[in-house]
């Protein structure tokens, strides 16, 4: 329910001026009403629900007049977001990580994209498949001793995600440098050969191309050799369509898999309103 004309900061000790709140399941053409009639100028949501945000407002040629800048927290944001925001919209994306274990864990710098760890409330280690520090440009575990929590102290605490340390930031803040957070480890591909890799699917062309059906997709790895891709569109696509789908997974998950396209009426989000891109099956 929205709290209308009401100062509710949504980080603990840091009143401003009045919020308003919408449940992240709203169906996203109402979303984007209220936000015409409430003129934000700020919005805080997912990345996966800013995407489809800014896809409506392409569509019905509509924007939001006053809005200044986009917070994304909850989800790892793809790194494409940012210019199509700002495309769109002409308005930057700030990202920020955090956690329901210790709350807010990196905010990204002001002056670049990478991010900056909060040192004064939570410790910070990426560390690798040996438990040793990962080197800057390198993909590791996400593990966090908190602080300040002396009720229910989390020592060494993996928190499930992979991250990428790096260099000092020229900004001259001081404080850790993440330069990417991946998402969970079960958002990992697994190649035949053992490996694993963060796939990075370019489906920005049918998202935005003005004639593409496709509204949202959501893959799925089912074993070694095959993906399994979840399709929300408004037709089920030609077999040139698909087989451009096919090639477009192929080439993001560095691998001939073999793809299976199942048409959906929607892909739910999780009980905590997250949207998964990419989920693995594959037991590891």
């Amino acid at each position: 329910a929205a709290k209308a004309n009401r100062a509710v900061p949504w980080a603990d000790g840091f009143p401003s001026g009045p919020m308003v709140m919408r449940h992240i399941a709203t169906p996203v053409s109402e979303q984007f009403d209220w936000l015409l009639d409430q003129k934000p100028d700020y919005l805080l949501t997912f990345p996966s629900n800013l995407l489809a945000l800014i896809r409506l407002s392409k569509e019905r040629h509509m924007k939001l007049g006053t809005l200044r800048e986009v917070i994304t927290l909850g989800e790892a944001p793809d790194p494409a977001l940012r210019d199509i925001c700002k495309k769109e919209w002409g308005v930057p994306v700030v990202d920020a990580y955090s956690s329901q274990e210790f709350g807010m864990l990196a905010v990204q710098c002001p002056a670049a994209p990478h991010y900056h760890v909060q040192s004064e409330n939570v410790l910070v280690e990426i560390l690798d498949a040996d438990d040793k520090p990962c080197a800057p440009g390198q993909t590791g575990r996400l593990v966090i001793t908190a602080l300040h929590n002396f009720a229910t102290p989390l020592i060494r605490y993996e928190i499930g995600d992979l991250a990428i340390p790096g260099e000092s930031c020229a900004c001259g803040r001081g404080l850790p440098v993440i330069t990417r957070i991946l998402g969970r480890t079960r958002n990992m591909l697994t190649l035949p050969s053992g490996e694993q890799i963060c796939p990075r699917f370019n489906f920005e062309d049918f998202l935005f191309e003005s004639d593409s059906p496709i509204r949202q997709f959501q893959v799925i790895q089912k074993n070694l050799e095959t993906l399994m891709v979840h399709v929300v569109a408004k037709r089920n696509l030609t077999s040139l369509e698909e087989e451009s789908v096919r090639q477009t997974l192929r080439a993001g998950a560095r691998h001939p898999f073999e793809v299976l396209v199942d048409y959906v009426k929607e892909i739910p989000r999780s009980a905590s309103g997250k949207f998964e891109e990419f989920r693995s099956e594959v037991a590891v």
